[in-house]
């Protein structure tokens, strides 16, 4: 994999700032930890100056912040699914699920592959700048502190990503001269080992942290429906980083570099992927007493490759019928922006360049044809944000407006035989200005009651992948659409927040929510048969392709109420309900009052849990999910899902834990997927591990 010379350059210059004051900034306002003796300003990482000034940027805005150490062997996807609403695409978790389709919703405004939610990681965005997907294997849980879920479109920072809300990731903050080990054994041959160590190199704190993962995998079918073909979905995954904190004069600088490298199998024994990535960040901040200021810069580049795979002769045979050999994407940003008062100025940008080089057309000899497509989109945004405090109520509001490009669009396909060409798009170049806002308000009615409330637009452009890279689920082909226009979501709320005493806690929010030109696959024929656009389909395949659905409306309720019990215990309960439908979509009338795929109408969390004075902690979760449909037309329907969690982490010593925990107890059948013929797709399998992390 290719660094560019200017991302070198930037990580040197960076690591050689002269006359850096880590260890003098630490010093001057920290208590030592308990355990560590170390510096203790806080556990997450250096957050910016900006970040800790303006606090009232989101007045109105529902967010619930879970803890990682409630969940500590399981994946961050996993932890996520404590919130009714949110997860991955077709009810998957990313232990067996498609790289591809690790993209995070929430709310019910829509399930897609690409995800409609910002996910940052010390306020960077982590999405693929190919698909808008997270690779949720290369972020580890144990460093990361806290996870700030934000409902709700947003327009702030990043505001061109946050569709239907944003997760924000936020890890631990170095700690020159401690470190920590966790290594796990689970299910179907799984291990995890990762480990971080933090030094002083100077005045600079560095962090150096890896991790390996394996798993022989579980089957994506049952076994009434597996034939020789069929093979477990089989990973493992490599991870390494890099981070330092520092301030050079009054300037605080956080670096951070990232390389991942996954591999995996996908049910079928030649349906593989793999995943190579490097990632950098470099944030410098600053106060000059009346105003504060951050810069923050990012590069990301990607190189996919994966096969697609169809079982024949009652899953006796198979044969690759489309191979993705070279799906290289790169993408780079930028965020300025200054804080002075109660307003916020900034500007970000994004650059994403990617393309697809494929295979395809196998009639039993080999590939006949061949296909290059991809292009560029490009994203610059200016937002002004104001948030203050007027005696009982605080304000906020916000005003984005962003012009995008799409360029540099191909579609090239040959005949591998002899080079001819047999099709050659040129796709015209688009943009347009776009403007998204934010108006809340938070206020105390009581000494118990507050309430909230918000109205916004937000949007977002569809993805490289969603342009150009076609994909098949077993019969099932889903055409890319390089003429997809952005998504648009409308949304109102109204929230109300009880807190009688310390130890209950109630809260219930009312939303609707317009969506504009959502993203969907749409069905255009079933198979056998031959399309133009598409090729030809198998019997029980059906031909789809990616389309802007005129609009669809969601109308929901979220209740959370918690209460802390005598002797430790804590029980909380989790509620959403989204009744999503199309309301218009002139081109395909017929959807009209259907469901959006992948989003059922109830979901809901009941959880219990025990801690002892921090020397022994245990959580259980029953998590229910309603039924719901995997096609447009509403003719797949996967029932409703009930699973059990439990978790359980016991002090052997002050810094050293066993933990365990099973997902799924009971093995419940969690269908993600099916197909016309009845061939279901099984995610969520049962999966224990036990653990053990040491801190030093």
């Amino acid at each position: 994999m290719k660094i560019p010379a200017a991302a070198l350059l930037l990580t040197t210059s960076a690591l050689s700032a002269p006359n850096s004051a880590f260890g003098q900034e630490a010093d001057a306002d920290c208590a030592a930890d308990p355990e560590t003796g170390a510096c203790d300003t806080a556990d997450t990482a250096l957050i910016t100056v900006v970040e800790k000034r303006l606090v009232s940027a989101h007045a109105g805005q529902s967010v619930t912040v879970i803890s990682s150490d409630d969940q500590p062997l399981m994946r961050l996807d996993n932890q996520l699914r404590s919130i009714p609403g949110i997860g991955l695409f077709r009810r998957a978790d990313s232990y067996t699920s498609h790289p591809t389709t690790q993209g995070l919703s929430m709310r019910g405004v829509g399930a897609n592959a690409a995800g409609r939610v910002l996910v940052t990681l010390d306020g960077v965005p982590v999405n693929d700048p190919f698909g808008g997907w997270i690779y949720w294997s290369a972020l580890e849980a144990g460093p990361i502190v806290e996870m700030n879920v934000m409902r709700g479109g947003g327009a702030g920072a990043y505001g061109a990503q946050a569709l239907a809300g944003a997760l924000d990731m936020r890890s631990r903050r170095i700690r020159p001269g401690t470190g920590s080990a966790t290594a796990w054994l689970g299910s179907r041959g799984s291990y995890n080992l990762s480990g971080r160590a933090d030094f002083a190199v100077g005045d600079t704190g560095l962090q150096l942290s890896a991790g390996r993962f394996e798993t022989d995998g579980a089957f994506m079918r049952s076994k009434d429906q597996r034939g020789p073909v069929d093979v477990p979905a089989a990973s493992e995954t490599t991870r390494l980083g890099g981070k330092l904190e520092s301030a050079v004069g009054d300037v605080n600088v956080r670096l951070s570099a990232r390389y991942f490298k996954e591999q995996r199998t996908n049910g079928l024994s030649l349906s593989t992927n793999e995943t190579e990535a490097v990632d950098i960040d470099l944030t410098l901040s600053g106060d000059g007493g009346d105003a504060a200021w951050e810069i923050t810069s990012y590069y990301r580049t990607r190189d996919f490759a994966n096969v697609f795979v169809s079982a024949r002769d009652d899953r006796t045979t198979e044969r690759p019928v489309l191979d993705q050999f070279d799906v290289p994407a790169w993408g780079a940003g930028m965020l300025a922006r200054v804080q002075f008062g109660a307003f916020e100025l900034g500007m970000d940008a994004r650059r994403m360049s990617g393309e697809v080089n494929e295979r395809y057309r196998n009639l039993g000899a080999g590939f006949t044809r061949g296909r290059r497509a991809g292009g560029d989109q490009w994203i610059v945004g200016f937002y002004s944000e104001y948030g203050a405090t007027f005696g009982e109520t605080d304000y906020s509001a916000t005003l984005r407006m962003d012009r995008w490009r799409s360029f540099g669009g191909q579609r090239l396909e040959t005949d591998l035989s002899d080079g001819s060409v047999r099709r050659d798009d040129n796709i015209p170049n688009r943009g347009d200005w776009i403007w998204s806002g934010r108006l809340g308000f938070e206020r105390n009615i009581s000494g118990a009651i507050s309430v909230r409330g918000a109205a916004y637009k937000s949007w977002r452009l569809p993805t490289l992948n969603e342009f150009f890279r076609p994909f098949r689920v077993v019969n099932d082909i889903t055409e890319a659409n390089p003429n997809l226009v952005p998504e648009k979501l409308y949304g109102l709320e109204i929230g109300f927040d009880y807190t009688p005493l310390n130890t209950v806690s109630l809260s219930a929010t009312l939303f609707r929510n317009w969506v504009s030109d959502g993203v969907g696959n749409i069905t255009i024929g079933f198979g056998p048969g031959f399309f133009p656009l598409g090729g030809f389909v198998p019997p029980g395949g059906v031909l789809r392709q990616r389309a802007n659905i005129d609009r669809s409306i969601t109308d929901g309720l979220e209740l959370e109420g918690g209460l802390d019990l005598h002797g430790g215990w804590n029980v909380s309960v989790r509620y959403l309900y989204a009744h999503a439908r199309i309301t218009k979509f002139a081109a395909r009338p017929e959807l009209v009052g259907k469901q959006p795929v992948q989003t059922p109408r109830h979901s809901a969390v009941l959880a219990l849990a025990y801690d002892n004075h921090g020397r022994f902690k245990a959580t259980g979760e029953l998590r229910y999910s309603a039924a719901q449909f995997d096609d447009d037309l509403n003719a797949r329907k996967l029932g409703a899902v009930t699973t059990v969690n439990l978790a359980a982490a016991y002090k052997l010593r002050d810094n050293i834990s066993l933990t365990a925990n099973v997902e799924n107890l009971f093995d419940a059948k969690v269908i993600a997927a099916i197909t016309a013929t009845g061939f279901e797709t099984l995610a969520q399998r049962r999966f224990a591990r036990i653990g053990l992390a040491v801190s030093f």
